[in-house]
């Protein structure tokens, strides 16, 4: 009868030991996902702006250089995760549409690799000369009208000292206006009209 009552208890141990150890082992694995898992980074364009340029900036016609600018902002929220891009490439378009077309790649200002803290708003300039002439007329189309942009970037993200795999990440930011008419200039004469125009932030939302 003892052996009896040894053989359960021995069992009952062996039960709760197993139990215990799938607890640990399903905790072990839930800290680990949500350490690695990547922080959510929030992308806008908070300006967007043109400027001319002649001289050594003209083609062999003479047409002036029309310069795109615009500003990347990336919003890392998370409290822990610090991000590392390690690429980024930032595409413009003519059309707000969804099959986009008529596209030229921006040059990335802000050095890289870039490393941005928890808790940070970083800001990546761009720009894309068009040259005057038929081209830049082909793909400016109405000075007045919207553009979309399409950033690309690859990043690694990190909490303490543990790093995740590399992510790819893409997001498209439209409508963004580059020109403005000459109402923005006429609504204030000191520019502040037309400053506001340059910075309003369009949101970028997951490419498709």
């Amino acid at each position: 009868m003892a052996a009896l009552v040894g053989t359960g208890l021995s069992a009952k141990r062996i039960i709760l030991a197993a139990l215990a150890a799938t607890l640990i082992a399903a905790a072990v694995v839930t800290i680990v996902f949500v350490i690695m898992s990547p922080a959510h980074v929030r992308f806008a364009i908070t300006d967007a702006y043109t400027t001319q340029m002649g001289g050594g900036d003209t083609d062999t016609a003479g047409d002036r250089t029309v310069r795109l600018h615009l500003t990347v902002e990336a919003n890392n929220t998370s409290g822990r995760a610090a991000v590392m891009y390690h690429s980024m490439l930032v595409d413009v378009s003519n059309s707000t549409g969804p099959h986009r077309v008529n596209w030229v790649r921006a040059d990335v200002a802000t050095p890289l690799p870039l490393f941005q803290p928890a808790r940070n708003v970083t800001a990546v300039n761009a720009s894309v000369a068009l040259v005057g002439g038929a081209a830049a007329e082909a793909f400016a189309g109405n000075v007045t009208g919207d553009f979309s942009v399409t950033v690309s970037a690859t990043a690694r993200f990190k909490v303490g000292v543990a790093w995740t795999r590399l992510y790819d990440i893409k997001v498209t930011c439209a409508p963004v206006s580059f020109f403005f008419s000459d109402d923005d200039d006429d609504d204030d004469e000191d520019g502040q009209s037309q400053a506001a125009a340059r910075r309003r932030v369009v949101d970028c939302s997951a490419a498709s």
